[in-house]
């Protein structure tokens, strides 16, 4: 396999690696083909898209995944690498591409192509750190109450079901999705308490509730009855909890 020429260009706030057109290796000895025929059909093509734009980056467009001889690459280069994909992608994309580029230079240590100094040094690159505000907003107190009376000015079942998830969620701080998961048996109205399996770490963990959250509670259980089955129900046309849809 022939060494390819290697120029460093300056590319906005970072650098970029430029090669001259190459020649692929034979297919058992290309290590980005090595590697994405380790993957299933659907990860195959995500992977091979992320490589195809590394490869981009680093030869100016005119290399493919399967072209780049990626047997060239060390520190430097794998460093700029990173800096433009955490310029252009999110932190979750930037290092899942940034982990197909592990796993081709790994495939080419496995064939020889770079020393384990060489390989361990390219792939000594950090994880590109993002944080990604959490969907929805907070409810402003005065939101939660305009929401509530919108509740007691409905009668009906529905009315009662809607006002005793909202005092629930913010009384006890619950996700939606611990909300919807709520049985029954998992309030204890004399206690006051619910038992929420958090579905996040898989621990169960108690909150109270109380004052308005307990009377909007025992005004939806008069509509809902005490079957056992999801805390809260959905409501059909007829304005009844449908409680054998949902147990």
């Amino acid at each position: 396999m022939s060494e390819q020429s290697i120029e460093i260009v300056p590319a906005q706030e970072t650098t970029l690696v430029v090669l001259s057109p190459s020649t692929p290796p034979p297919a058992d000895q290309n290590p980005a083909l090595l590697y994405l025929v380790t993957l299933r059909p659907t990860g195959r093509r995500s992977q091979a898209q992320a490589l195809n734009v590394i490869a981009g980056l680093l030869s100016s467009g005119r290399e493919t995944a399967i072209s780049f001889p990626w047997h060239t690459l060390r520190y430097q280069h794998t460093t700029a690498v990173r800096a433009q994909l955490a310029e252009k992608y999110k932190a979750a994309t930037a290092n899942k591409m940034l982990a197909a580029l592990r796993s081709v230079l790994k495939e080419a240590w496995r064939l020889g192509q770079l020393t384990a100094e060489e390989y361990h040094r390219a792939i000594d690159v950090k994880t590109v750190r993002g944080q990604s505000l959490p969907k929805g907003r907070s409810v402003k107190p005065d939101e939660l109450t305009q929401l509530l009376d919108a509740c007691e000015r409905d009668s009906s079942p529905t009315g009662r079901r809607d006002a005793a998830m909202l005092a629930v969620l913010y009384a006890g701080g619950l996700r939606r999705s611990e909300l919807v998961n709520l049985k029954l048996a998992d309030y204890n109205r004399e206690a006051g308490s619910l038992q929420i399996l958090d579905g996040k770490g898989g621990k169960d963990r108690m909150c109270y509730v109380s004052g308005g959250a307990t009377a909007a509670l025992a005004e939806w259980l008069e509509v809902r009855g005490l079957e056992a089955g999801p805390l809260f129900l959905p409501i059909n046309q007829g304005l009844n909890p449908l409680l054998e849809l949902t147990v």
